[in-house]
Protein backbone atom coordinates (compact mmCIF):
# COMPACT_ATOMS: atom_id res chain seq x y z
CA UNK A 1 0.00 0.00 0.00
CA UNK A 2 1.45 3.09 -1.27
CA UNK A 3 1.21 6.02 1.59
CA UNK A 4 1.31 9.63 0.76
CA UNK A 5 1.23 12.34 3.54
CA UNK A 6 -1.64 14.58 3.93
CA UNK A 7 0.33 17.92 2.89
CA UNK A 8 0.18 15.74 -0.95
CA UNK A 9 -3.09 17.50 -1.87
CA UNK A 10 -1.85 20.85 -1.30
CA UNK A 11 1.41 20.77 -3.24
CA UNK A 12 -0.10 20.77 -6.85
CA UNK A 13 -1.95 24.36 -6.18
CA UNK A 14 0.92 25.62 -3.90
CA UNK A 15 4.11 24.46 -6.51
CA UNK A 16 5.44 27.74 -7.31
CA UNK A 17 5.39 28.77 -3.99
CA UNK A 18 6.94 26.00 -2.57
CA UNK A 19 10.69 27.66 -1.72
CA UNK A 20 9.16 30.34 0.24
CA UNK A 21 8.03 28.18 2.98
CA UNK A 22 8.44 25.89 5.73
CA UNK A 23 5.89 23.18 6.48
CA UNK A 24 5.12 22.73 10.53
CA UNK A 25 3.34 20.70 13.09
CA UNK A 26 1.46 17.45 12.37
CA UNK A 27 2.09 17.96 8.49
CA UNK A 28 6.20 18.10 9.68
CA UNK A 29 5.67 15.34 11.82
CA UNK A 30 4.47 13.04 8.75
CA UNK A 31 6.92 14.45 6.57
CA UNK A 32 9.66 12.62 9.02
CA UNK A 33 8.35 9.58 8.92
CA UNK A 34 7.03 9.29 5.38
CA UNK A 35 9.80 10.63 3.93
CA UNK A 36 12.89 10.64 6.04
CA UNK A 37 12.58 6.94 7.34
CA UNK A 38 9.57 5.43 4.43
CA UNK A 39 7.62 4.76 7.06
CA UNK A 40 3.80 5.54 7.21
CA UNK A 41 2.94 8.18 9.71
CA UNK A 42 0.00 7.91 11.98
CA UNK A 43 -3.74 8.72 11.12
CA UNK A 44 -4.26 12.30 10.33
CA UNK A 45 -6.32 14.28 13.24
CA UNK A 46 -6.24 17.88 11.05
CA UNK A 47 -6.71 19.24 7.56
CA UNK A 48 -5.02 22.08 8.26
CA UNK A 49 -1.93 22.92 7.06
CA UNK A 50 0.57 25.10 8.93
CA UNK A 51 3.28 26.96 7.32
CA UNK A 52 6.46 28.91 8.28
CA UNK A 53 7.08 32.07 6.40
CA UNK A 54 10.38 34.62 6.41
CA UNK A 55 7.62 37.80 5.31
CA UNK A 56 4.20 38.94 5.74
CA UNK A 57 2.23 41.42 4.00
CA UNK A 58 2.59 43.21 1.02
CA UNK A 59 5.88 41.48 0.18
CA UNK A 60 4.26 38.28 -0.40
CA UNK A 61 0.47 39.73 -2.12
CA UNK A 62 1.42 37.14 -4.86
CA UNK A 63 0.95 34.20 -2.96
CA UNK A 64 -2.29 35.69 -0.86
CA UNK A 65 -3.49 36.54 -4.46
CA UNK A 66 -2.85 32.96 -5.94
CA UNK A 67 -4.89 31.56 -2.87
CA UNK A 68 -7.92 33.87 -3.58
CA UNK A 69 -7.77 33.21 -7.14
CA UNK A 70 -7.63 29.59 -6.38
CA UNK A 71 -11.09 29.28 -4.05
CA UNK A 72 -9.69 29.85 -0.67
CA UNK A 73 -10.99 32.57 1.18
CA UNK A 74 -9.22 34.57 4.52
CA UNK A 75 -11.22 33.71 7.74
CA UNK A 76 -10.41 34.05 11.50
CA UNK A 77 -8.93 30.50 12.55
CA UNK A 78 -9.20 31.44 16.61
CA UNK A 79 -12.41 31.68 18.38
CA UNK A 80 -10.58 34.26 20.61
CA UNK A 81 -9.73 36.59 17.31
CA UNK A 82 -11.14 39.85 17.35
CA UNK A 83 -14.34 39.91 14.65
CA UNK A 84 -13.29 40.59 11.30
CA UNK A 85 -9.12 40.12 11.84
CA UNK A 86 -8.48 37.09 9.44
CA UNK A 87 -5.43 34.26 10.57
CA UNK A 88 -5.44 31.83 7.15
CA UNK A 89 -7.71 30.83 4.71
CA UNK A 90 -9.60 27.94 4.21
CA UNK A 91 -11.31 26.11 1.02
CA UNK A 92 -13.99 23.64 1.29
CA UNK A 93 -11.94 20.85 -0.04
CA UNK A 94 -8.96 20.95 1.29
CA UNK A 95 -9.84 23.21 4.68
CA UNK A 96 -7.43 25.50 6.34
CA UNK A 97 -3.67 26.76 5.90
CA UNK A 98 -2.12 29.05 8.18
CA UNK A 99 0.83 30.98 8.17
CA UNK A 100 3.20 32.29 10.89
CA UNK A 101 6.52 34.46 10.12
CA UNK A 102 9.28 35.99 12.28
CA UNK A 103 7.49 38.33 15.35
CA UNK A 104 9.99 41.19 15.51
CA UNK A 105 8.45 43.41 18.00
CA UNK A 106 6.14 42.48 21.18
CA UNK A 107 2.78 44.44 19.88
CA UNK A 108 3.57 43.11 16.61
CA UNK A 109 0.31 42.47 14.72
CA UNK A 110 -0.85 40.24 11.77
CA UNK A 111 -0.72 42.61 8.42
CA UNK A 112 -4.02 43.71 6.84
CA UNK A 113 -2.85 44.33 3.30
CA UNK A 114 -1.11 40.82 1.18
CA UNK A 115 -0.53 37.47 3.08
CA UNK A 116 -1.97 36.90 6.48
CA UNK A 117 0.70 35.89 8.74
CA UNK A 118 0.31 35.40 12.20
CA UNK A 119 3.68 36.76 13.92
CA UNK A 120 5.58 34.19 16.35
CA UNK A 121 8.82 34.42 18.49
CA UNK A 122 8.96 30.73 17.86
CA UNK A 123 9.07 31.09 14.11
CA UNK A 124 12.91 32.80 13.75
CA UNK A 125 14.09 29.28 15.89
CA UNK A 126 12.07 26.39 13.25
CA UNK A 127 13.02 28.44 10.17
CA UNK A 128 16.84 28.28 10.49
CA UNK A 129 18.77 25.83 7.75
CA UNK A 130 15.45 23.50 7.26
CA UNK A 131 15.70 20.55 5.33
CA UNK A 132 14.26 19.71 2.14
CA UNK A 133 12.30 16.33 1.10
CA UNK A 134 11.01 15.17 -1.57
CA UNK A 135 7.50 14.29 -1.61
CA UNK A 136 5.69 12.19 -4.52
CA UNK A 137 2.44 13.00 -5.21
CA UNK A 138 0.11 11.99 -8.87
CA UNK A 139 3.20 11.02 -10.70
CA UNK A 140 5.56 14.32 -9.81
CA UNK A 141 8.43 15.12 -7.03
CA UNK A 142 7.86 18.02 -5.22
CA UNK A 143 10.80 19.53 -3.34
CA UNK A 144 9.21 20.65 0.40
CA UNK A 145 11.55 22.08 3.47
CA UNK A 146 10.95 20.97 6.92
CA UNK A 147 12.85 22.16 10.25
CA UNK A 148 15.70 20.52 11.43
CA UNK A 149 14.33 17.15 13.60
CA UNK A 150 16.20 18.77 16.25
CA UNK A 151 14.54 22.04 16.22
CA UNK A 152 11.37 21.05 15.48
CA UNK A 153 11.82 18.59 18.99
CA UNK A 154 13.20 21.40 21.15
CA UNK A 155 10.22 23.42 19.92
CA UNK A 156 7.83 21.06 21.08
CA UNK A 157 9.61 20.28 24.47
CA UNK A 158 10.17 23.74 25.15
CA UNK A 159 6.48 24.46 24.91
CA UNK A 160 4.79 22.03 27.10
CA UNK A 161 3.47 23.57 30.34
CA UNK A 162 4.81 23.05 33.62
CA UNK A 163 2.79 24.44 36.34
CA UNK A 164 1.38 23.46 38.88
CA UNK A 165 -2.19 24.48 38.49
CA UNK A 166 -3.01 23.53 34.54
CA UNK A 167 -6.74 23.59 33.51
CA UNK A 168 -7.83 20.06 31.58
CA UNK A 169 -7.71 22.50 28.07
CA UNK A 170 -4.07 23.17 28.73
CA UNK A 171 -2.97 19.77 30.18
CA UNK A 172 -4.69 18.29 26.84
CA UNK A 173 -2.75 20.53 24.69
CA UNK A 174 0.37 20.01 26.45
CA UNK A 175 0.10 16.06 25.89
CA UNK A 176 -0.27 16.84 22.05
CA UNK A 177 2.92 18.17 22.14
CA UNK A 178 4.58 15.22 24.06
CA UNK A 179 3.08 12.84 21.90
CA UNK A 180 4.63 13.85 18.77
CA UNK A 181 7.68 13.75 20.80
CA UNK A 182 6.77 10.02 21.47
CA UNK A 183 5.72 9.66 17.98
CA UNK A 184 8.64 10.23 16.13
CA UNK A 185 11.27 9.19 18.39
CA UNK A 186 9.90 6.32 20.43
CA UNK A 187 10.27 3.70 17.62
CA UNK A 188 12.08 5.79 15.58
CA UNK A 189 16.09 5.61 16.98
CA UNK A 190 17.61 7.06 13.32
CA UNK A 191 15.07 10.09 13.81
CA UNK A 192 16.47 10.69 17.61
CA UNK A 193 20.17 10.28 16.60
CA UNK A 194 19.65 12.77 13.55
CA UNK A 195 17.69 14.77 16.73
CA UNK A 196 20.45 14.62 19.41
CA UNK A 197 23.06 15.45 16.57
CA UNK A 198 21.12 18.53 15.86
CA UNK A 199 20.68 19.35 19.27
CA UNK A 200 24.36 19.79 19.61
CA UNK A 201 25.03 22.89 16.94
CA UNK A 202 22.28 24.34 18.64
CA UNK A 203 22.63 27.73 20.15
CA UNK A 204 22.46 28.59 22.36
CA UNK A 205 23.02 25.36 24.41
CA UNK A 206 20.69 26.34 27.25
CA UNK A 207 17.86 25.57 25.35
CA UNK A 208 18.59 22.40 25.32
CA UNK A 209 19.21 22.10 29.27
CA UNK A 210 15.85 23.54 29.65
CA UNK A 211 14.16 20.91 27.36
CA UNK A 212 15.76 18.16 29.44
CA UNK A 213 14.58 20.45 32.71
CA UNK A 214 10.96 20.37 31.17
CA UNK A 215 11.24 16.51 30.69
CA UNK A 216 12.73 15.77 34.29
CA UNK A 217 9.81 17.44 35.49
CA UNK A 218 6.85 15.55 32.83
CA UNK A 219 8.20 12.24 33.19
CA UNK A 220 6.35 9.36 34.37
CA UNK A 221 3.89 9.67 36.87
CA UNK A 222 2.87 13.58 35.90
CA UNK A 223 -0.30 14.49 35.24
CA UNK A 224 1.25 15.00 31.38
CA UNK A 225 2.41 12.11 30.98
CA UNK A 226 0.05 9.81 31.88
CA UNK A 227 -1.92 12.17 29.63
CA UNK A 228 0.02 12.12 26.77
CA UNK A 229 0.66 8.17 27.35
CA UNK A 230 -3.24 7.71 26.90
CA UNK A 231 -3.25 8.91 23.55
CA UNK A 232 -0.06 6.84 22.31
CA UNK A 233 -1.52 3.74 23.54
CA UNK A 234 -4.87 4.36 21.92
CA UNK A 235 -3.04 4.89 18.77
CA UNK A 236 -0.60 2.16 19.01
CA UNK A 237 -2.76 -0.26 20.48
CA UNK A 238 0.16 -2.91 20.46
CA UNK A 239 2.70 -0.76 22.91
CA UNK A 240 3.14 -1.14 26.08
CA UNK A 241 3.58 1.00 28.87
CA UNK A 242 6.84 -0.32 30.13
CA UNK A 243 8.15 0.56 26.42
CA UNK A 244 7.28 4.00 27.12
CA UNK A 245 8.93 5.09 30.44
CA UNK A 246 12.69 2.63 29.14
CA UNK A 247 12.39 4.86 26.34
CA UNK A 248 12.25 8.28 28.85
CA UNK A 249 14.57 7.10 30.78
CA UNK A 250 17.23 6.49 28.08
CA UNK A 251 16.71 9.47 26.53
CA UNK A 252 16.83 11.56 29.36
CA UNK A 253 20.48 9.69 30.36
CA UNK A 254 21.25 10.32 26.63
CA UNK A 255 20.14 14.17 27.11
CA UNK A 256 21.79 14.56 30.11
CA UNK A 257 25.09 13.21 28.65
CA UNK A 258 24.79 15.81 25.60
CA UNK A 259 24.60 18.72 27.88
CA UNK A 260 27.67 17.48 29.50
CA UNK A 261 29.36 17.56 26.55
CA UNK A 262 28.07 21.14 25.63
CA UNK A 263 29.48 22.23 28.81
CA UNK A 264 32.86 20.74 28.35
CA UNK A 265 33.18 20.10 24.71
CA UNK A 266 36.02 17.57 23.73
CA UNK A 267 39.60 19.95 23.57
Amino acid sequence: MRVFASISPWLPLLKNHLASFVVLEEKAAELYLISLLEKPAAAHRTKEAVLGIWKEGKPVQSLHDHLIQNGFRKRSLMSNDVPGTSRGYFREDLGNIRFICPQTRPDQKPSSRGLSALPDKRAFFLLESPHSVDVPYLGQNYEVQIPQVGRFILDKGLELKTGRFLNPEKIYESSQGLLVILDLLVSHAELQEEAMDDFLEIRPPALVKEFLQILKQQGPGSVLWDSAQRLYLERYPGSKIVTLTKWYWDFVKGLSRLVEQQKNPPA
